[in-house]
């Protein structure tokens, strides 16, 4: 086989790879090899290919990569999931929290262990409840202000 035909054959599996990971990595290693295996097709010789291919694949990584990573990162929205999604979400208290007992809370379908942010506020049962925090297994209640129905909109960057 000769030897451009290696380089096209690592450049297209070092971009396989790259195409189904997001660690934005390999993608050196395949536009390296792509270009070694122009050089091997006018007859580079192997040791200045090699060179070339480590020279290429580091030097863009160490020289471009912090700055594309900047740059995706600053366009890329969080969003909040699992725990860290519900402070604000509205429930419902289905046991009563008593001034220093836990009591439950459903929100969203899901029934948690809750307390009152507050020491020594007893919210009832049925009270419409907002979560402000989650402690462990435990979510951290206020009673819901009458105008909230549910999260506010997403602040727009």
């Amino acid at each position: 086989m000769p030897d451009w035909a290696i380089w096209i054959v690592i450049a297209v599996v070092a971009l396989a790879v790259e195409a189904t990971t997001t660690a934005f990595f390999t993608v050196y290693f395949g536009v390296a090899a792509a270009v070694v295996a122009l050089l091997a097709a006018v007859g580079v010789p192997v040791e200045a290919q090699i060179l070339s291919f480590g020279v290429l694949s580091v030097g863009g990584l160490v020289l471009t990569r912090p700055w594309l990573l900047r740059i995706a990162g600053d366009r890329s929205p969080t969003i909040a999931t699992g725990v860290d999604a519900m402070p604000g979400r509205i429930g419902v208290v289905t046991s009563p929290i008593g001034e220093l007992d836990s009591g439950l809370v459903k929100v969203h379908g899901e029934t948690w262990t809750a307390r009152s942010y507050f020491d020594r506020e007893r919210i009832p049962e049925g009270a419409r409840v907002e979560v402000v925090e989650i402690r462990g297994v435990t979510a951290l209640v206020i009673p819901a202000p009458a105008d909230r129905d549910e999260l506010p909109a997403p602040e727009e960057s």
